[in-house]
């Protein structure tokens, strides 16, 4: 009876804000359909400069295939590198194609092509992802047009046909679905809790728990429930948005992924409240939570891929819930993942999160 009574008042408590039930509905909402379009790493409208020297069929062919990529917006053609510099310099060229004058010649006679790259690399990633394409742009012209090309075999050639599981298209929103449902409820999640007991703390309505004979495990236990229904809730939500605005259905089991869930909620509930107990105002509870969330995102795997990070990064990460839910999430959801395939994650998940609740409800304190 206890648990229920407290249950209702954390219920009570959490519809009666005129903020946060808002905020779990416009949030989720919001990751999902606004995020995955401005969140990607696929780059188009690349501004491109020709400086074309040879001016016949075979360099306006080239110049054709690369405007017909997609991904390039052609903004002149001239035989002048000084001018093409100029557009770089002022920011309306973000690459330059060089076509040299035997570039005619050297195709007939299946030479290697004499033509420049140059890109502008303020934005590096930007730079080298547009050098790729349009490097893959000549490769796939000079494939297609250089005499005796296709089907030899000379030279000791290897042909190499990449086949992409999972992910076939190598579509970024798809990579970034399940990243964006860990962000919305570890983020949710995690500054709720952080909230709760503080805020309780400045309306003075602590004091009144404090005098009853309510254990502090079951009171700390009656704060996590109600979060793992907004987790809950945030998942749902992002699944059907997901599958109706993308057409991506999860690959794995969904009851695996509210398994997952509700580990993090143990992980990032228990540290919200844990956090709550150290404070003494909601804006000390925000800014400690803000800062252990940024860096939780940072080093999970969520933007950058582990492997790429030093050894001491990588090593940091052993500590991170974020790492163990990400990863979990995102091989359910994208290769459908068993239980056995990802049970070191749960494990770490469990781990932690048992540590941080224990961590909770010890330091919470009933006297000052």
């Amino acid at each position: 009876m206890v648990m229920l009574y407290l249950l209702e008042k954390e219920f009570k408590q959490f519809f009666r804000d005129p903020g946060l039930p808002k905020m779990a509905i416009a949030f989720p909402v919001l990751m999902m359909l606004v995020f995955p379009f401005a969140v990607s790493m696929e780059i188009r409208n690349i501004d491109l400069v020709v400086v074309d020297n040879n001016r016949t069929v075979a360099s306006s062919k080239l110049i054709e295939t690369c405007t017909a990529s997609g991904y390039f917006d052609l903004v002149g053609v001239s035989d002048d590198p000084d001018w093409a510099m100029q557009q770089m310099d002022r920011n309306k060229a973000d690459a330059i194609l060089t076509i040299e004058s035997d570039f005619d010649r050297s195709l007939e006679r299946g030479e290697p092509l004499p033509v420049g790259i140059k890109v502008n690399t303020i934005n590096g990633t930007k730079g080298s992802i547009g050098a790729g394409y349009l490097t893959s742009c000549v490769q796939r012209f000079y494939a297609e047009h250089a005499p005796g090309r296709q089907g030899s075999t000379t030279g000791a050639q290897l042909d190499v046909s990449p086949k992409y599981y999972f992910n076939t298209y190598l579509d970024y929103k798809l990579f970034m679905v399940p990243a964006l449902i860990v962000i919305a409820i570890t983020m949710l999640t995690g500054f709720f809790p952080a909230l709760n007991i503080v805020s309780e703390k400045e309306r003075g309505t602590i004091e009144q728990i404090n005098v009853t004979p309510v254990n502090r495990g079951i009171f700390i236990l009656c704060k996590l429930i109600p979060y793992w229904l907004v987790a809950f809730f945030v998942l749902t939500a992002c699944l059907l948005i997901a599958w109706w605005v993308f057409d991506y259905s999860c690959a794995g089991s969904i009851g695996l992924m509210y398994f997952f869930t509700a580990g993090n909620i143990l992980v990032t509930a228990g540290m919200g409240l844990l956090i709550s107990n150290y404070s003494d105002n909601a804006q000390q509870a925000m800014f400690v939570t803000w800062f252990f969330m940024m860096v939780f995102m940072l080093v999970s795997g969520i933007f950058t891929p582990i492997a790429s990070m030093p050894g001491w990064a990588q090593a940091i990460t052993y500590l991170n819930p974020m790492r163990y839910y990400a990863d979990a999430m995102r091989g359910i959801y994208i290769k459908g993942s068993t239980l056995a395939d990802v049970w070191t994650d749960a494990a770490g998940l469990l781990a932690i999160g048992t540590a941080m609740v224990s961590w909770a409800i010890l330091s919470y304190k009933k006297t000052t």
